[in-house]
């Protein structure tokens, strides 16, 4: 068994290819989930039968995700925050409780309370990014057409914010294939980069709809933040301060189920309050 390696973005990929093209081997290195979005890609990848199930479970290092992955493993959880310090949750799309809308809420609230308190994100920026995953949570209702699939989740740390969705829909190829606008529209990656434009929307440029992503790049205008997007067989990754479109790269990688989104946003000492 090799040393442990973070698990990366890249990592993730890397298993994805090497499912897809018969060439993963058996388990020779353990990884440490150290960030978010890679976790959630990696256990997108296993539920939907890209990756043996094995590589989300005994190929992951014990850490501080691993009350998290214990939660989500168990289906009959619509909402967990870690107890002891509240820097982590997730929430379902699939509420069955009586209190659904109660529960999302708090659920924001929180996430609100650990970009502030937590990370220190400056100003209307906690606020900005609980309006984003409404937004987020919103577009998975309307458009996957698989809502009992979604989650959301943040994580805050001291020098970084994270949040990720993820839902097993249609994904963004087949929504915006709904409308005649986009009917012969037949690229992942094109249909990531247009569903990301303002004003896009599966119901059409005259439905006043598809402002869904407006929140996320308002609420990461003044910092250095990192998105992934990705549905189909493409990602669109966007790296920078005040990240926007204009930075945009597109990069083909191993076929996913649904939608998932990404951010990672990230504070130096110069952005923000003082410390104690």
């Amino acid at each position: 068994m090799t040393a442990p390696l973070p698990l990366t973005f890249a990592a993730v990929d890397g298993l994805g290819f090497a499912a897809a093209s018969g060439r993963l081997t058996e388990q020779t290195t353990q990884y440490l989930p150290t960030s978010l979005g890679p976790l959630l890609e990696l256990l997108c990848l296993t539920t939907a039968g890209r990756l043996p199930s094995s590589v989300g479970r005994s190929w992951l290092l014990d850490n501080g995700a691993r009350p998290m992955l214990a939660a989500l493993h168990n289906n009959n959880e619509e909402c967990w925050i870690k107890s002891d310090d509240r820097r982590m949750g997730f929430i379902r799309t699939a509420r069955n409780s009586h209190d659904g809308d109660a529960l999302f809420t708090r659920f924001l609230m929180d996430l609100q309370r650990a970009a502030r308190t937590v990370t220190r994100l400056p100003g209307m920026t906690p606020g900005q990014l609980a309006a984003a995953m409404r937004e987020l949570e919103s577009n998975i209702q309307e458009h996957s057409e698989a809502p009992d699939t979604g989650l959301l989740a943040f994580r805050a740390a001291p020098d970084a914010f994270e949040l990720a969705v993820t839902d097993r829909g249609i994904g963004i190829l087949k929504s915006l294939q709904r409308c005649s606008m986009f009917a012969d529209l037949d690229d992942h990656g094109k249909a990531i980069q247009a569903a990301l434009s303002d004003g896009t929307s599966r119901f059409g440029s005259d439905s006043q709809r598809g402002h869904g992503f407006r929140p996320i790049f308002l609420g990461l205008a003044n910092l250095h933040a990192a998105l992934r997007f990705r549905s189909g067989d493409h990602a669109l990754i966007i790296d920078g301060t005040g990240p926007s479109l204009a930075t945009a790269q597109l990069a083909q990688k191993p076929v996913i189920d649904g939608f998932l989104a990404s951010i990672r946003c990230e504070v130096s000492p110069a952005d923000s309050p003082t410390r104690s």
